[in-house]
């Protein structure tokens, strides 16, 4: 009698145990698709910023004589976007979801571990199959631990972290030396404006002042990355305007975290 409780006790732990790595990925997966408006939001200050620092390069006159300004123009801004909403699905992709699983799973107090520990909090180990954890059950986890229960009751303190590591991931994307983003913008201007120099047959390739104003507009896209990571990523989630991107989404949050065993 003994053995067959013994046996069933161990079969119950192997299941819940089973569930731990699908759950904690489903849990992360559900939390990226809420956070990729918030990184939408991110690039869009950027954007703006970008599109301004871009036309305050001046066009060389040569080049003006040959090319239409607006043309040029035009053609970097089309360019810009298409790039920048390259890099949009890149980070909110794969990456987005990994780093979020990280700070709640496998960082700094990750929700793991044991969730009996007295006095016990809850009633039951997890709800019967088909059913979903209670809001009341979230309310009375009041401690970090490895169930859904406990990720719902500390939801304010995992949007901060994982808005600390959307600030973190979008400077990495930033950084000059090998960063995804200034990477693309870098190539993005210049294939942007040699093509449209062939376009028009104007040439100027290897023209000295054009690499100068190419040189120029990637300075001030390097200068207006700096900008970003030192202004618009740290308020980022703070402003009044990203309110809503980045805490509208409890409730519908909520019921995806008690769902899971």
């Amino acid at each position: 009698m003994l053995f067959k409780s013994l046996l069933a006790v161990a079969l119950l732990s192997a299941n819940a145990l089973a569930c731990e790595p699908l759950c904690r990925h489903g849990v992360a997966n559900a939390f990226a698709g809420y956070y990729g408006p918030v990184v939408e939001l991110a690039v869009k200050d950027l954007h703006t910023s970008l599109e301004s620092s871009l036309t305050n390069v001046t066009v060389p006159a040569h080049v003006k004589a040959l090319v239409p300004e607006d043309a040029l123009r035009n053609s970097i801004q089309n360019d810009l976007s298409n790039a920048l909403d390259a890099f949009v699905n890149h980070a909110k992709g794969k990456h987005l979801e990994d780093g979020i699983y990280k700070v709640m799973f496998a960082e700094a107090d990750p929700f793991k571990g044991d969730c009996n520990a007295p006095p016990r909090r809850l009633t039951r180990n997890m709800p019967p199959a088909g059913e979903s954890w209670t809001r009341e059950e979230c309310e009375k986890m009041d401690y970090i631990c490895g169930n859904p229960p406990s990720i719902c009751h500390f939801l304010d303190l995992i949007k901060e972290r994982i808005v600390g590591r959307i600030r973190e991931q979008l400077t990495e994307y930033a950084t000059f030396d090998n960063g995804y983003l200034v990477r693309s913008l870098v190539s993005n201007i210049k294939e942007s404006t040699h093509a449209v120099l062939n376009q028009y047959g104007a040439g100027f390739t290897d023209d000295p002042r054009v690499k100068s104003y190419t040189d120029s507009m990637v300075s001030n896209a390097v200068s207006a990355l700096d900008t970003w990571v030192s202004e618009d990523l740290k308020t980022l989630c703070t402003r009044s305007d990203h309110d809503q991107a980045c805490n509208g989404f409890d409730e519908q949050i909520i019921p995806e975290i008690l769902k899971w065993p």
